[in-house]
């Protein structure tokens, strides 16, 4: 069984984060562990929150983890909240006796700025995690904002949401560049980015290449997208309700 290490934030209303991601791949019986970098009460969307920092349990857990003996053969890191959290998992992967692949999803802003409430601090933070990660997948934004030259930086990379005029796609790196079109729908559903990145782990642990897998993962997003629309929900996706379209 193959084992995954998610660390992400924890929304507890709304299907997404660390909760998405952890949906998608118990279906397919990986073996998950779940960490989260920062308890959130619901979408930012919302405009009032709640927040706890469980900085302090990341760090006794994954040194527990250790000491059980507990390996992993992918390790995703999403959210991070601060420096702290940063220097913590750059230590623990370091320590790492067998590396296993690491995916990094930087996530820090949309439409051109980073997400409201985050000081330009994490963009130094995440450039730090990136020198580690085996792959990268940071939207259209986030690859400016971390200002990397990344078609010269022999590092895989998915980079979601671009667009030329009206056509839009995911830009991709593996040894060539690649595009994976897709359709742009009215709807800004949240949790569609931790879906993308559920399922390209679900597909990349089959042994599909990383194009085929974003193939497959767009693909599937798009069906289950539209099948929401068509039922009335623009908040979020009830992921467990469309997971029978991944067979």
């Amino acid at each position: 069984m193959k084992k995954v290490l998610i660390i992400n934030d924890f929304v507890s209303y709304g299907k997404m984060a660390g909760r998405m991601m952890d949906a998608i791949l118990s279906y397919k019986n990986y073996d998950v562990f779940f960490i989260p970098t920062a308890l959130i009460a619901n979408n930012f969307s919302y405009g009032k929150n709640a927040f706890l920092d469980p900085t302090s349990y990341l760090e006794d857990t994954l040194k527990n983890w250790q000491d059980l003996g507990f390996t992993y053969d992918l390790i995703f890191i999403g959210y991070i909240a601060n420096k702290d959290q940063r220097d913590i998992l750059i230590s623990f992967i370091n320590s790492l006796e067998k590396k296993p692949f690491i995916f990094v999803d930087p996530i820090m802003g949309d439409n051109g700025s980073l997400y409201t409430g985050l000081s330009d601090d994490i963009i130094d933070n995440y450039r730090s995690l990136i020198s580690l990660a085996d792959l990268i997948s940071p939207n259209a934004t986030e690859a400016k904002l971390l200002d990397m030259d990344l078609k010269n930086a022999s590092k895989s990379y998915l980079i979601t949401s671009k667009n030329e005029g009206d056509s839009y796609f995911v830009e991709g790196y593996d040894k060539d560049i690649f595009r994976v079109y897709f359709e742009k729908l009215p709807s800004n559903l949240a949790g569609t980015g931790d879906m993308f990145d559920g399922f390209i782990i679900l597909n990349l642990l089959k042994g599909l290449s990383l194009k085929e897998a974003c193939e497959r993962s767009v693909k599937v997003i798009s069906k289950i997208y539209k099948l929401n629309m068509d039922q009335g929900s623009n908040q979020s996706i009830n992921i467990e309700k469309y997971l029978n379209l991944i067979d």
